[in-house]
């Protein structure tokens, strides 16, 4: 590990003086929480000490911020990133399914459709990750988009980028290489940052925009004119992080909150950055009242938004939210979250009474909580595995290990500093591997949902149903959406409400009016239902469903029956007028799906934990209960 942590060509003033004075340097594996001051004689001003201390603990940072970036420290990003590649080599071969909706976006709108979900639908806004669709267009139309190989690459690229950004910020804030080298090493380790930044969504560039603004803040100098630029492109990365998702709108309080400087100069700053933010964000709500008619994304209303309860379940300990925070916790402890979280609490309380917190600190711990909040303001995602907190992993690894640091530099004695770098690095980094080998290679083996088994299953699927029933201008009704749109050629009807207003305000809130807008307005071809859909959609309680529709392949599952006592059944229906034109396709159609719906049936065994769930067996989707 020695290559990884060399000497600077240039001692700091905390070398240089413990040198002179024949005491160990501190060691730089701790960098700048190496370099507090020693104590103040009794005779010296208060006020003086506390300025020298300010003084040489900002020698040391910009001694440290002036130095380019060394060798080792290229190293370290280029072994880290070279980690997560092999991690995500797991999951070559899968995308969640709802990357696709961003897929057939970009499609659409490369080939001069609009931001629409298939050539000719009107526009509905049934995506959330407005810039990542944008990202994606032009591989579409420049003949170079591939479903797998170029979201993946273009994920290794931002988490390679991302790596880069976070080394750069947290050496501006005086850090050694070994401590940098751990935190992108144990996120290169991390099954749910690995999953979710290589699942075709845009988590990569959620998290590449974070470490940007990161960059950004360390950067920000103190005292004087900081020119404009700097205030707008903070502005801007703000304003990119909410059209990447709407809950990236809470960063905004980042750079006012966490920017140096005297009174009228942070007026002045955050004027020009509030300005930025408002005018660039504000176009495109603009933008999208005009296009798409709607302040908020049609997701919004399909899946809920921004509920405050679910903080208030945090802030008053309410079960709910403990139970919430600490599987977040979980996402870098495994089963240890309880003992993380208590040696958070007591560690930084024990740090803030003695003083030893530091702008490190309040920098990390402030990008960890930000998107902490979006995560415990959401809903509870039916994905395993945190999808909705991969921004906040990088920058709680970031305060976790600072705070370790600190620690270490004030309980121990300079010559052990070395050893105790050496020995943490490589207990957080097997500790690590131990935690998340078994979720990696479980996932792997059943991954969430695979965009390819969709497209495969229901949209090349269908396609040949309705070929061989001579279906023509058919189409079809069902929630596992982003391989179908990809791979179909029939019209397709969106049950979980993403890409159709009208469900999305009915499927859950009004039965009566959901029926009437299946049944009566859209008549579709083909439906198919399972688990959770067939229970909220609620079909089989309309007369109408059975009076226009005959099963191809029918069955009721324990996980409907047992959260609504209904024996709602799932499978794949279609409209009797379509089945009774060719009876003999229909019964060979038939035969054909029940042998695969037994064959699955028998291989499938009890869905398997997922990275984040606290218990075994835990289901792979929503689990409420629906009576």
């Amino acid at each position: 590990m020695e290559e990884l942590c060399p000497q600077p060509a240039g001692e700091t003033p905390a070398f240089a003086g413990a040198r002179a004075a024949g005491a160990a340097p501190p060691h730089p594996a701790f960098g700048a929480l190496a370099a507090v001051p020693a104590p103040v004689p009794a005779v010296e001003e208060p006020a003086a000490a506390e300025r020298a201390a300010a003084e040489r603990e900002e020698q040391v940072r910009g001694a440290a911020r002036s130095r380019p970036l060394a060798a080792g420290a290229w190293l370290a990003i280029g072994l880290a990133t070279l980690v997560y590649a092999g991690h995500a080599w797991l999951f070559r071969n899968w995308v969640i399914d709802d990357a696709g909706i961003s897929f057939v976006y970009a499609r659409n709108l490369a080939a001069g459709h609009g931001l629409v979900s298939q050539p000719g639908m009107p526009p509905v806004e049934g995506y959330s990750n407005f810039l990542w669709v944008l990202l994606l267009a032009p591989a579409f139309r420049l003949g170079l988009f591939h479903p797998l190989l170029t979201p993946k690459l273009l994920s290794l690229a931002l988490v390679g980028g991302s790596f880069g950004l976070l080394d750069s910020g947290l050496r501006r804030l005086g850090t050694g290489v070994r401590l940098r080298f751990a935190l992108l090493l144990l996120l290169s380790l991390n099954t749910a940052f690995v999953i979710w930044t290589s699942s075709g969504l845009e988590n990569p560039l959620y998290v590449f925009l974070l470490c940007a603004l990161f960059r950004l803040v360390v950067a920000e100098p103190a005292r004087g004119e900081p020119g404009r630029h700097r205030p707008v492109a903070a502005g801007l990365l703000v304003s990119a992080l909410a059209l990447t998702r709407p809950d990236g709108i809470l960063a905004v309080v980042l750079y006012p909150l966490l920017t140096p400087a005297p009174r009228r100069d942070w007026l002045r700053r955050s004027a020009v950055y509030g300005a930025t933010v408002a005018v660039s964000f504000g176009a495109f709500l603009a933008f999208r009242l005009a296009y798409f008619g709607q302040l908020l994304p049609n997701t919004y209303y399909a899946k809920g938004g921004i509920a405050p309860q679910n903080l208030w379940n945090v802030l008053t300990l309410q079960v709910a939210g403990v139970v919430k925070l600490l599987r977040l916790l979980g996402a870098v402890a495994g089963g240890g979250s309880g003992l993380l979280a208590l040696a958070l609490v007591a560690g930084a309380s024990l740090a803030l009474a003695r003083g030893w917190l530091r702008r490190l600190h309040l920098v990390t711990a402030a990008f960890t909580a930000v998107p902490a909040l979006a995560y415990m303001l959401l809903p509870v995602d039916w994905m395993p595995g945190f999808r909705f907190a991969t921004g906040t992993l990088p920058f709680l690894y970031a305060f976790v290990l600072a705070l370790a640091a600190t620690f270490g530099v004030r309980l121990l004695a300079p010559g052990r500093h070395r050893f105790a770098a050496d020995a943490g690095l490589l207990a957080a980094a097997g500790l690590s591997a131990a935690i998340f080998v078994s979720p990696s290679l479980v996932f792997a083996a059943r991954p969430t949902v695979p965009f390819s088994q969709v497209a495969e299953d229901f949209g090349a699927g269908f396609n040949r149903y309705a070929e061989l029933l001579g279906v023509r201008d058919g189409s079809i009704l069902l929630p596992d959406l982003g391989g179908t749109l990809y791979a179909s050629r029939l019209r397709v009807y969106d049950l979980a409400g993403l890409c159709d207003r009208t469900i999305a305000r009915t499927l859950r809130r009004n039965p009566a009016a959901f029926h009437d807008y299946v049944f009566g307005t859209l008549r579709p071809t083909f439906i198919h239902t399972h688990e959770y859909w067939t229970a909220v959609a609620g079909l089989d309680l309309d007369p109408r469903f059975r009076r226009d529709y005959v099963p191809l392949v029918e069955y009721v599952e324990d996980w409907v029956r047992v959260r609504t006592g209904l024996e709602l059944h799932s499978g794949d229906f279609v409209r009797r007028e379509a089945a009774a034109a060719r009876p003999e396709v229909l019964a060979q159609i038939r035969q054909e799906l029940a042998r695969r719906y037994q064959h699955e049936l028998a291989a499938s065994g009890p869905p398997p934990a997922a990275p984040g769930d606290l218990s075994p067996g835990a289901p792979t989707r929503p689990s409420q209960d629906l009576r």
